[in-house]
């Protein structure tokens, strides 16, 4: 189900006891919740319960979910790794879940939208889940105007665009840089594309995004060339170094398996237009090469920070040794 199809249901009155969250936006699955509570609580005082299977045990959590009070108050659960709960708990949580008691909202929260558990095959059987993984461009671009009108702002798609660009990797950290522009222009109410250079060094890094995307293109001429135009622009050797570590790391991780996205961290955030074509760059990288990679990165690393080196040569050998 789309969050939006769910919050309709609630605004109408349509309450359902139990809610599946599956993705690992954490700003959606935040979002969600305080939206179907409000409805739920509607003005009443809020009790709520979360619950983690590494925080309490399996009995904690069950006697916490049948508990009622006599004046049969509500209460919100909110179940973070359900999947973790196992044996007799993990019937009694089903049961629950299918037969739920009066007054009681139960969230379910899986942060891996890839995951194939009994557990939630089970949950599937009889509660639509509820996507909040991260949108794709499209969708983002309308959280992203969502939540510039919600601060009181306004902007053209040209500047909606770049914010997505800029932090369209999850609308939890889109938030945060319309939160950081609408501080940094003040009163004013229209976000500009030059605020976007003052404030969030939009300009200087998509350069480097462009660089990535032309690594991962094995675009050799290109990425020499946008390299070379990074050192004399203000970067070095080290700054780039990481993002391609991370960019290497991720194109492993993708060879080996589903991608990283939900629950590894590199040493830097990769733009949501590197991220986007990831799965397709895996495809030009023999895993060999990647891993070779990675190394001659190390090499480097170790040798910038014990001796004085040329950073255009060895940018230029490293571009050579991966895609030459």
């Amino acid at each position: 189900m789309q969050i939006r199809e769910v919050l309709n249901d609630a605004k109408s009155g349509l309450i359902h006891p139990v809610y599946y969250l599956k993705g690992s936006d954490y700003f959606l699955q935040s979002f969600v919740i305080k939206k179907i509570s409000k409805f739920f609580f509607n003005n009443e005082p809020i009790t709520k319960h979360f619950l983690h299977p590494d925080d309490l045990s399996q009995k904690e959590i069950l006697d916490k979910l049948t508990t009622s009070d006599l004046f049969m108050t509500k209460q919100m659960f909110i179940i973070l790794k359900p999947h973790r709960i196992t044996g007799n708990a993990r019937k009694d949580l089903l049961e629950l879940c299918f037969n739920p008691i009066e007054n009681h909202i139960i969230f379910l929260v899986n942060d891996d939208f890839s995951i194939r558990n009994s557990f939630f095959l089970k949950i599937e059987t009889n509660i639509d889940p509820i996507n909040v993984q991260s949108p794709f461009s499209k969708e983002m671009k309308k959280w992203a105007n969502y939540l510039i009108k919600k601060k009181g702002k306004q902007a053209n798609f040209q500047v909606i665009n770049l914010i997505v660009e800029i932090a369209g990797d999850s609308v939890g950290h889109l938030e945060n840089e319309i939160e950081k522009l609408s501080i940094q222009i003040g009163e004013r109410k229209i976000i500009q594309k030059k605020d976007l250079e003052k404030y969030s060094g939009w300009k200087k890094e998509r350069k480097l995004w462009e660089f990535l995307l032309a690594f991962g293109e094995k675009n050799y001429s290109k990425s020499i060339f946008l390299g070379k135009t990074l050192l004399t622009d203000n970067h070095s050797m080290l700054s780039i170094l990481y993002p391609l570590l991370a960019f290497l790391q991720e194109l492993l991780f993708l060879k080996m398996g589903n991608g990283t996205f939900n629950n590894f961290n590199s040493y830097i955030s990769l733009p949501p237009s590197v991220k986007r074509k990831l799965n397709y760059f895996s495809k030009n990288f023999e895993e060999h090469d990647i891993k070779s990679g990675l190394i001659l990165l190390n090499d480097i690393d170790k040798r910038i920070k014990s001796q004085n080196i040329d950073d255009e040569t060895e940018l230029i050998q490293f571009i050579n040794n991966v895609i030459g």
